[in-house]
């Protein structure tokens, strides 16, 4: 009886927050607007004018990211309707797309959990995709996430290979998933499972050569620029380091010089250099001591199980939010695949961030 008041609380309360984002998404709108018309533009070279990226046109993106862009688009272009069917047609898309994720997440969880605590991480999901909508209706990063949950799928219903190959999907849309290699290897090494390691790499393996040298042969070897791109940028206002920057400076009680370039918003400080350099070693240095530590944590087990591997995913992708010089309130749907299988404590902290993001900056 009490399940079922708090269930029905919960609903209520979020149906009122949705209301809200009905209200928060119209007035922030024209600040996505930027990156749809960007979607728009890329899709339309490809669609309408037969371009190929990175040989015809620049892409800051990776190569799969424009596989979402493409539906849309084409739909846009059979209907006639321009950029504001292309946003409704985009925004269809992905809400389709995280009802996927609710489905593939349940079957998922069902494959190392009883069936009424599958059903609770799913309804912990549909909380979250509620109130990450107003971000997640207006950019790509859903189909990141789904190739992020297959792969934890695939792992958890013994296909490696295939886990091997939705990690190089997601890695060639928005690179953030390559954080994840570490604890998977790491999860079939000590488990002894080498059989599966050698078919989980192969698939990443088979995969990123066939998109290599299908790129190579299609638009030439500059299809690697984006990764220029992203060495370009400058720290992020919103990024950790950038927010503690900015605070340092507005405790003295100045306001630190911006410049607004690369689609956000950058600090220009005296040390950027420096910060820049720290921030380019501080990842991988971290990186390699967080691995270190869930090896000592997963070799502390005679079996690793699911659980463990998903709380080291999440730890792992937390650091690349922390220490990358880039942050963006897409974070919440980076984390909507993994924060439903943590603890109680982890994923109502993780709630009120999503929250107060889409309150405070949802844009």
């Amino acid at each position: 009886m009490e399940l079922t008041l708090l269930k029905k609380t919960t609903v209520l309360l979020l149906g009122l927050f949705l209301s809200f984002e009905v209200f928060v998404t119209i007035r922030n709108f024209a600040v996505q607007q930027g990156d749809l018309h960007l979607y728009y533009d890329l899709s339309a070279y490809i669609i309408v004018q037969g371009k190929l990226p990175y040989r015809d046109f620049g892409l800051e993106y990776p190569p799969f990211a424009i596989l979402p862009m493409l539906l849309p688009q084409l739909l846009c272009q059979i209907g006639a309707t321009g950029f504001r069917g292309f946003v409704v047609f985009f925004a269809i898309q992905n809400l389709m797309v995280g009802l996927s994720i609710g489905q593939v997440l349940f079957h998922t969880a069902k494959a190392f959990l009883k069936e009424p605590e599958a059903n609770e991480i799913r309804y912990i999901y549909w909380i979250l995709w509620g109130i990450s909508l107003p971000i997640f209706l207006f950019r790509y990063d859903g189909f990141v996430a789904l190739s992020t949950l297959l792969v934890i799928y695939c792992i958890a219903n013994r296909f490696p290979f295939a886990a091997g190959i939705w990690l190089t999907v997601g890695i060639f849309a928005k690179l953030y998933p390559l954080v994840f290699l570490s604890p998977i290897v790491l999860f079939y090494f000590v488990n002894k499972q080498y059989r599966f390691l050698f078919l989980f790499l192969g698939g990443i393996a088979m995969l990123t050569l066939l998109i290599f040298f299908g790129m190579y042969h299609t638009v030439g070897g500059d299809f690697l620029l984006f990764l220029k791109y992203h060495k370009l940028r400058g720290i992020q206002v919103e990024s950790f380091v950038g927010g503690g920057l900015t605070l340092l400076y507005k405790i003295q009680g100045i306001i630190p010089k911006t410049i607004a370039n690369y689609g956000a918003i950058h600090l220009v400080i005296p040390g950027t250099a420096f910060f820049l350099k720290v921030m380019s070693w501080g990842f991988p240095i971290a990186y390699l001591l967080l691995s270190g530590v869930i090896y000592y944590f997963f070799n502390r087990q005679n079996q690793v199980p699911m659980q463990t591997l998903l709380v080291a995913m999440g730890s792992t992708l937390l650091a690349f939010v922390i220490f990358n010089k880039v942050f963006s309130p897409q974070y919440l749907i980076w984390l909507l695949p993994i924060i439903p299988f943590l603890s109680p404590k982890i994923l109502y902290c993780f709630a009120a961030a999503f929250v107060l993001t889409i309150i405070i900056y949802p844009g």
